[in-house]
């Protein structure tokens, strides 16, 4: 990672220490360094929102536990990312703040996306994805089955298989309602870019060892 610039750093180290650790909360910065907050209670509340033009850097804080030698201990987490995309991390605790390596994940993506900014591409195959999305299916339609009724047989097994599809293809899709995926709208994936989209799709699934054991539970 590049090391923050010197206005970076301040900025980072300001918002620590005017900012309320326990309250998760995304902060826009202006071009004359003035906040506006816009206060959230789970991080799905962000997917969709744009900031407005004037914000040069998007920063989120939320509260945390570190978990030490000597104990846990409550830290303020931030996550900042400017308009010409830069990120950087930062850490309060015990009064003293640290910078940490830029991350990756949701938090980076939403920052970035809410600034209009793209992501990185894909990092998981999408292959693995959509067979989680095919055990999550089955399951589906394994639980809405009529008490006492058998199902879904091999051929209604078959066709809940998803099409082999890029993540592209499978964000348009979604956009325009023809796939269906839990937990993302057609006004969300096309609010996300391809990057984001994938990370956000897969962070939703269940896991599919767990879907494995729970089918092995309701079918023959």
């Amino acid at each position: 990672m590049a090391p923050p610039t010197p206005d970076t750093e301040r900025l980072i180290r300001r918002l620590l220490d005017l900012l309320d650790p326990h309250q998760p909360c995304l902060y826009g910065v202006s071009r004359r360094r003035r906040l506006a907050r816009h206060p959230f209670g789970h991080l799905d509340d962000l997917v969709g929102w744009t900031a407005p033009s004037c914000w040069t850097a998007a920063a989120l804080v939320a509260p945390a536990t570190a978990v030490g030698p000597d104990g846990v201990a409550d830290i303020a987490l931030l996550h900042l990312v400017t308009r010409g995309g830069h990120s950087v991390s930062g850490r309060q605790l015990d009064g003293q703040i640290d910078l940490l390596s830029d991350g990756t994940g949701p938090v980076d993506d939403l920052c970035r996306r809410i600034i209009g900014l793209d992501t990185p591409p894909p990092d998981g195959p999408v292959r693995v994805f959509l067979d989680t999305l095919w055990l999550d299916r089955v399951l589906g339609v394994a639980l809405d089955r009529p008490l006492g009724s058998c199902g879904p047989s091999p051929n209604q097994v078959l066709v809940l298989r998803p099409d082999d599809l890029d993540w592209s293809e499978l964000r348009r899709r979604c956009v325009v309602g023809s796939l269906v995926l839990p937990g993302i709208t057609p006004a969300e994936a096309n609010w996300f870019d391809d990057g984001s989209f994938a990370r956000w799709a897969i962070r939703l699934m269940p896991d599919p060892t767990e879907v494995l054991a729970d089918l092995a539970q309701l079918l023959e």
